[in-house]
């Protein structure tokens, strides 16, 4: 079967675009946006567009009217999130615009990662542990879990600040994500806590990233000491279900906490921690 392939010129076609003249006027429209929001030709682009009652950069938006720049960004209006395009056209004092409404998407993501440390959320989190588990319970693939606990953050938020708290929590996010493989899957667990899902590694490889957590945790700049808790643990012969992985990873990182922070406990055993 010949499959048809869609020329870029076409392509254009699908996405909403007008263009504007200098005093905001709508010159002219594509077919999609006709579709959208109707014939609007002579009409405020702004009220068409996002329903306002004043030019877009009064509302905290770049214009390309008023700022005389190219772009690409993605707005929120009325619970609404949009991805645009603007600039100016070859044509004097003429604009143009383009959006796609990514609302859906927008709410997918925010289901899924964590706003504070941009990286994936508890629920996301636990889900994909739970896949990596069966996949080691039926094809026997293995994986290893970090658990991550900042030390004596509590000291931090009551000395310094929330805000403070906020930055270090942010700061150690960006760096994991630096740090780790294309294919390690990094969440923040709850407050301080953060899960490493590392697929296809040993507990020998997994001391590894360990330590280049160690290390980047002090690189982070702040006005006091800053270092992290790691426990390291992997699915047993025996277990039943993924949480039994987690319960170990805790433990293992609560015995490298007991030992003084800013070291890697890893679980040998159901009951036996080893300590670097």
């Amino acid at each position: 079967m010949e499959i048809a392939l869609i020329d870029e010129k076409d392509l254009k076609g699908y996405i909403p675009s007008v263009a504007v003249d200098k005093n905001y006027n709508l010159i002219t429209m594509n077919a999609t946006a006709r579709r959208m929001f109707g014939e609007a030709v002579g009409e405020k682009c702004y009220r068409v567009l996002y329903g306002f009652s004043e030019p877009c950069y009064r509302m905290g938006i770049k214009c390309p009217i008023r700022d005389g720049t190219d772009g690409i960004d993605v707005i929120s209006v009325n619970y609404e999130s949009y991805i645009r395009g603007y600039g100016r056209l070859p044509e004097k004092d003429t604009y143009w615009e383009s959006l796609i409404n990514i609302t859906s998407v927008e709410v997918l993501r925010s289901s899924i990662v964590d706003p504070l440390s941009d990286l994936y959320n508890r629920r996301f989190g636990e889900s994909f542990l739970e896949k990596s588990f069966k996949l080691w319970e039926r094809y026997r693939q293995p994986f290893v879990l970090m658990f991550i606990d900042l030390d004596n953050f509590k000291e931090i938020n009551d000395t310094y600040g929330h805000l403070m708290g906020d930055r270090v929590i942010q700061k150690l996010a960006s760096y994991l994500k630096m740090t780790l493989r294309s294919s390690d899957t990094a969440c923040r667990y709850g407050g301080d806590e953060f899960l490493v899902i590392l697929p296809n590694t040993s507990l020998e490889a997994g001391k590894v990233v360990a330590s280049r957590v160690h290390s980047c945790s002090d690189c982070l700049q702040f006005p006091f000491f800053l270092s992290v808790s790691i426990g390291l643990a992997q699915p047993m012969e025996g277990d039943r279900c993924y949480t039994q992985v987690l319960e170990r990873a805790d433990r293992a990182m609560y015995q490298a906490k007991k030992a003084g922070g800013g070291k890697t406990g890893i679980a040998i055993s159901r009951e036996e921690f080893h300590i670097i």
